[in-house]
């Protein structure tokens, strides 16, 4: 058994070094973090009084890489539309364990990847004659928001890159990702196409109450108060038309983590690409059709659709056709396809319990710090960490990093696609052959030759066969780049050299 494992891990060694390519596959290995950018500012209603707040982002960027026309993936993170622990969980920042590690992985790719903050705030609370009333229109109100708010944030992507370009990206190829509430900010996104979308049954307030701008037998967005659907206009005090009008706010691909789509009939012919991931028996986003919950309470909120009807109706309508006229091999593709119904795009995720967000994770220390912190206190913390358990029993750092695997390798073949991203398949091949590594055997020292190298080299890197990094060269401009093997073991290593459109790999013995 332990020599099958060792054929099998060979095996997958030899494919990864043999495939890296930009966006496919990690071909950096750092990555540079430029934290809390203002993107812009609005205003919040989180403590019930409109008041100013700044708009942030975290940029992630590949340390060493020399393209200055990349994709970038925005990501959202989760929340219920509340900061972290005031939303009873552990999780609800841009920091979040699983936001940050899905950046950071996308980065050594070769993408630019956004941690993209947003305005929370809404009433779960609500009860009485009004209550659902109250539940329904502020967490729609705070969908409304956050889309606006996501808009700004492409708008200031697009700006920048028109004006500085200062993180290198292609603007014709930005990704939204969500996870939980960041996966219905991320649907709605892209499919809203105007406040008319709002005008569904569901959405039309019972009541008339000023203290959340509802009128009876009217949508409870009200353009009047929030502005339009790309944020302009509304009520000064209440909406902030943020930066850079004229921008547009397109994108081109979208993905979700168990979020969920407001309605169904949001989605239209000619939307773009959409890829969903979904526990089946998550409790706050359905994985078919379904109600949303108040977390807490148990207390309804309004009836959506998840991913399985999301993935099934964005095929049929011909929407994802630029990865479903290709043929995937990869593993993680058939362990989809076992369980989809023929409907690719779309990752179950099978549990026999109720199990939210697998791929995020937490420590107790932590969420006990900040609820004394925010002043609620060890035991309201201690309590939080334990209600978040209930939902994903056996959180872990390492459970979460396996979901991440699954994430990463199930959207980026899909991105790639659809995007155009098989560049350099050719450039690398003629790379391949200008790479020279001698004397091979080699007894001590030996030499990465790069003198037929016309293309910018971004690194070169010795690993042994952990992949474990033994020497991390600077690339001389002579193109001749000895390496001092002193206090190597013998053995078998690889020389990686890192160029903008992915990796070139040779294998050296020491002897």
């Amino acid at each position: 058994m332990k020599k099958q494992l060792l054929l099998i891990l060979c095996a997958v060694s030899l494919w990864q070094f043999a495939s890296a390519q930009r966006y496919s596959t990690e071909i950096f290995s750092d990555v540079s973090v430029q934290q809390n950018i203002v993107y812009g500012d609005n205003f919040s209603v989180l403590t019930g009084t409109p008041t100013s707040v700044q708009l942030k982002m975290d940029v992630y960027t590949p340390v060493g890489d020399v393209e200055t026309s990349r994709p970038v993936v925005v990501m959202l993170h989760t929340g219920s539309f509340l900061p972290a622990i005031i939303n009873q969980t552990p999780t609800g920042s841009m920091r979040d364990s699983a936001i940050v590690e899905m950046c950071s992985r996308f980065a050594r790719r070769g993408y630019v990847a956004i941690s993209a903050d947003y305005r929370t705030g809404w009433n779960p609370q609500a009860v009485g004659s009004a209550g659902q009333d109250i539940r329904t229109g502020s967490l729609l109100q705070a969908v409304y928001r956050s889309i606006l708010d996501i808009k700004a944030c492409v708008r200031y992507i697009k700006n920048d890159v028109a004006t500085a370009n200062t993180y290198g990206i292609d603007t014709t190829k930005i990704i939204l990702g969500g996870m939980g509430s960041g996966g219905y900010i991320a649907l709605a996104y892209a499919t809203i196409q105007d406040t008319a979308d709002f005008n569904l049954p569901k959405f039309i307030s019972s009541t008339t109450n000023a203290s959340y701008g509802f009128v009876a037998g009217s949508s409870y967005v009200n353009t009047g108060l929030w502005g339009d659907i790309e944020g302009y206009g509304g009520t000064p005090g209440l909406n902030n038309p943020n930066n850079t009008p004229g921008r547009s706010t397109d994108v081109a691909f979208v993905f979700n983590c168990g979020g969920a789509l407001g309605d169904s009939s949001w989605l239209r012919a000619g939307d773009v690409p959409m890829v969903c991931f979904h526990p089946v028996t998550d409790p706050f986003a359905p994985y078919g059709d379904g109600t949303v919950i108040v977390p807490t309470t148990g207390d309804p909120v309004v009836d959506v659709s998840g991913s399985q009807t999301i993935v099934t109706r964005a095929n049929a309508l011909g929407n994802n056709d630029c990865f479903l006229s290709a043929t995937f091999t990869d593993p993680f593709t058939a362990a989809a396809d076992l369980n989809n119904n023929g409907q690719d795009g779309l990752f179950p995720f099978l549990f026999a319990t109720p199990q939210a967000g697998p791929w995020e994770w937490f420590d107790s220390t932590t969420t006990v710090q900040v609820a004394i912190a925010l002043g609620l206190g060890q035991a309201a913390g201690t309590q939080i960490y334990q209600n978040a358990k209930l939902t994903n029993p056996d959180m872990s750092k390492a459970k979460g990093m396996a979901y991440i695997d699954t994430i990463q390798g199930y959207v980026n073949p899909r991105m790639i696609q659809c995007l155009g991203l098989n560049v350099g398949i050719t450039d690398l091949a003629q790379l391949n052959q200008q790479v020279s590594v001698y004397p091979n055997p080699s007894a001590g020292a030996f030499t990465v030759d790069l003198r037929q190298v016309a293309d910018a080299v971004s690194y070169i890197r010795v690993a042994d066969l952990t992949g474990q990094i033994v020497r991390d060269l600077r690339p001389d401009l002579s193109g001749l780049n000895p390496v001092d093997a002193a206090g190597l073991s013998k053995g078998v290593y690889t020389v990686r050299v890192g160029f903008s459109n992915g990796e070139v790999v040779r294998k050296v013995v020491l002897q």
